[in-house]
């Protein structure tokens, strides 16, 4: 497949909005170079973001932001820089990494809380990260204990979540944009051939679809994931991408930057 023919197999799972950059980047590292050691190449790095459209200023421009906030870090071997997850780049990436590759959670205990409306509007509901406010005092939430004067009810007993509840967990337009993602992905599983591509094509091809599939999940929070599972095509998503990189698994990096070299 030639560049021209493989650049339309990627908008179609880009869909209708381009990447920015450095998020495209902050993927590409986290799937290819986990590894404490593992470094791209330069020229690797500017193969796989020509190949999906990207200018070389664009990608040297975001190279330079991620250095900037501590995301990779970058060194000479001979004539060619390298680059590589910085820790605190390392760490991001694993926080996430469940979301991303691993499977839906399940069994979460999660809980209506209603405050009392006459406490003071300054006092925060709970210390814990894992909530989303439904309502004026009302959230949905995995923490534990209830004071005195808080309503908590296990959601888990009260049957099917209200459609206003559900959009407020994970809203109407990312129940969308999960729906469109699994029609591209689907169209994508239709395509003959995919292991045939050229190594430089299927590893563009996996950093955009991980990429795309990592925008989405991340913006709804894990916990409410099996509350709003009729709500979204998360779960067809999901299984999908995990398709596609059964497919085109991560590259050996050594064989990658040879074959980048080589061309």
């Amino acid at each position: 497949m030639d560049d021209v023919a493989f650049n339309r197999l990627v908008i179609r799972v880009l869909g209708r909005s381009a990447p920015r950059v450095w998020s495209l980047l902050v993927t590409m590292f986290g799937d290819l170079a986990l590894a404490p050691q593992a470094r791209l190449s330069g020229a690797t790095v500017n193969a796989i973001t020509a190949v999906i459209g990207i200018k070389p200023e664009a990608t040297r421009v975001a190279l330079h932001r991620l250095r900037k906030e501590d995301w990779i870090d970058s060194h000479r071997t001979g004539r060619q820089t390298r680059y590589g997850l910085t820790p605190h780049g390392r760490a991001q990436t694993n926080a996430a990494w469940p979301r991303v590759y691993g499977p839906p959670p399940e069994d979460v205990a999660a809980f209506l809380v209603v405050e009392d409306p006459s406490a003071p509007i300054d006092r925060a509901m709970d210390d814990t990260r894992a909530a989303v406010q439904i309502g004026p005092r009302t959230f949905v939430t995995t923490a534990g204990e209830a004071g005195g004067d808080t309503l908590r009810l296990p959601l888990g007993a009260v049957g099917p979540l209200p459609r206003w509840v559900a959009d407020k967990l994970c809203p109407p337009e990312v129940q969308e944009a999960a729906g469109d993602l699994a029609q591209r992905l689907g169209l994508l599983l239709t395509e003959d051939g995919l292991q045939h591509l050229s190594l430089l094509h299927r590893t563009a091809l996996r950093v955009t679809v991980v990429h795309e599939w990592r925008r989405l999940i991340l913006r709804t929070p894990g916990f409410t994931e099996p509350l709003v599972a009729g709500h979204w095509a998360g779960a067809e998503c999901r299984a999908a991408v995990h398709d596609v990189l059964t497919r085109l698994p991560v590259p050996d990096l050594a064989q990658l930057e040879q074959d980048v070299d080589a061309a």
